[in-house]
């Protein structure tokens, strides 16, 4: 009786903090899409107050007492595999931010959120040496936070490790390899096809009244739940929230109406496993989600394997048609397919096609991996960044805005957070296999307007398991295998051997 005494004092705890992280994350919404331009002084102090809030009750040290207490105790061997996944959760978030020091805590939040702006003023400018200073502050105050957490560490192996457990430049090397050899391959077989897509498909200028509308039908159709959620513009899209209040964004180009389309799709993975975890562990650590990576393969199975299938777009085109008025009209549905999964490489990672976008990956991990092992300077980045495109894309970049800051991740400090794109390609392929060999009939059930038997195999397999597994052992426990890049070669391989006939 006493240690369970504890362990719910504990679960109380974590409400609190799960609470205030929660507000933080309202509060960073709110400076993407609402937050007036003058205002970032001051909303850099509120963030930064609202982080060393939540650090303090992350340190608390009543936690680290009762945590030694329960794990010391007699009768710990009792406890179910979920309270001893909880207990092990909180030890390890427990050990790394008491090892943050509170004053750290707020320059690096106060940091990131300037940090963003600046990044946000210089994109529109087109300008890097407006952003250029806070990236080497920024980056200077990341290294920094890696060595308080690990300083027998390589930096970029202790960042890594934070968003997908386990991970390492090593490990992610043997995933990228192999992939970028058969990425370039099936990219000649590609450029070789006689079938190309008409581009001017989806070039076509879209109101983006329509635009909006098309966003919130395909949320609803995803089975994304608008009683809990809503969807905004801002200059990169994103998701944020948690549980019965997520914020979704996208941005969108009037002559290019796909731009908003998948990014809302992509959108609308990561928002509905937010909505979709097990209401019965809310606020417990084993009832957040499982890793980036994970969350990752939520968004671009959504965008992709169920986005740009044959099969939903059989579905769904004649509905987008009439969404559209007389816009769509003349379009035949094979020359829609074709254009809407067309390859072709471009500079811009989130408007990228499904095959060169690991490509994309692949070039902000090497990046990010020289740059903490002091290969490459923040002032070298513009120029490195041109030369990777053009020798692993293929193309100039015109603009450093469609270049080395076209992403808003390094402005708030998220590095080591981009190879997990590719890792969520990789299990969310792994996941749709799983799913076919359980539901073979899933492509007729979608092209009759069935997209939720999909959505809910997502949610009892994937969604409800929350962070109860790391994400090898995850991705065993619903495919009965550890995570193997075969499954997106494959995915590709056939795919688009089909698209382009060969």
């Amino acid at each position: 009786m006493y240690m369970k005494k504890q362990y719910d004092t504990l679960l109380k705890k974590m409400k609190e903090l799960r609470v205030i992280e929660q507000i933080a994350q309202i509060l960073s919404w709110d400076q993407e899409v609402m937050m007036p331009k003058g205002s970032v002084m001051q909303r850099s102090e509120q963030q930064a107050y609202v982080a060393t809030l939540a650090h303090k009750k992350q340190t608390d040290p009543v936690i680290g007492k009762l945590l030694k207490e329960i794990k010391e105790h007699t009768d710990y061997e009792t406890l179910s595999y979920q309270e001893k996944r909880n207990i092990y959760l909180m030890q390890r978030d427990y050990d790394r931010a008491t090892k943050i020091p509170p004053e750290f805590v707020e320059e690096y939040t106060k940091e990131s959120v300037i940090s963003i702006e600046k990044w946000k003023e210089a994109r529109t400018n087109n300008d890097y040496n407006l952003f250029k200073p806070h990236l080497e502050k920024l980056f200077e105050l990341t290294k920094k936070y890696a060595n308080y957490l690990n300083p027998d560490l390589p930096a970029y192996e202790v960042l890594l490790d934070l968003y997908e457990p386990g991970m390492t430049i090593e490990k992610y090397n043997k995933i990228f390899d192999p992939l970028k050899e058969a990425t370039v391959e099936l990219l000649e077989k590609i450029k070789q096809s006689k079938r190309k897509p008409d581009f001017s498909l989806i070039r076509r200028k879209v109101p983006i009244e329509l635009q909006e509308k098309l966003s919130l039908e395909l949320m609803k159709l995803f089975n994304f739940d608008m009683d809990k959620g809503r969807i905004d513009a801002s200059a990169h899209p994103f998701t944020g929230g948690e549980y019965d209040d997520i914020r979704i964004t996208t941005r969108y180009a009037l002559d290019d109406f796909t731009r908003s389309l998948f990014a809302v799709m992509h959108e609308t993975g990561h928002g509905c496993y937010e909505q979709n975890l097990p209401n019965e562990l809310r606020y417990q650590p084993i009832g957040n989600y499982c890793s980036m990576g994970i969350h990752e393969s939520q968004s671009r199975l959504y965008e992709n394997i169920i986005g740009r299938s044959k099969s939903f777009w059989w579905f769904y085109l004649e509905k987008f048609k009439k969404l559209m008025g007389d816009i769509f009209s003349d379009v035949k549905y094979d020359d829609f397919i074709l254009a809407v999964n067309a390859v072709q490489p471009s500079l811009i990672r989130v408007e990228a096609d499904e095959v060169t976008y690991n490509l994309h990956i692949i070039l902000r991990f090497e990046i990010e991996r020289d740059l903490f092992e002091g290969k490459i300077s923040i002032d070298e980045l513009p120029e490195v960044w041109n030369k990777k495109m053009k020798e692993t894309i293929g193309i100039d970049v015109d603009k450093i805005s469609n270049g080395v800051i076209q992403d808003i991740h390094w402005s708030g400090g998220s590095f080591g957070y981009f190879p997990t794109y590719t890792l969520g390609n990789v299990y969310g392929a792994q996941f749709f296999a799983k799913l076919v060999q359980e539901i073979p009939d899933w492509n007729v059930g979608l092209e009759k307007g069935d997209i939720k038997s999909l959505t809910d195999w997502l949610t009892k397999n994937v969604h409800h398991k929350g962070n109860l597994y790391d994400p090898p052992e995850l991705v065993k426990e619903v495919t009965g295998e550890l995570p193997d890049t075969k499954y997106l070669i494959k995915h590709l391989k056939d795919k688009y051997s089909y698209l382009y006939g060969f």
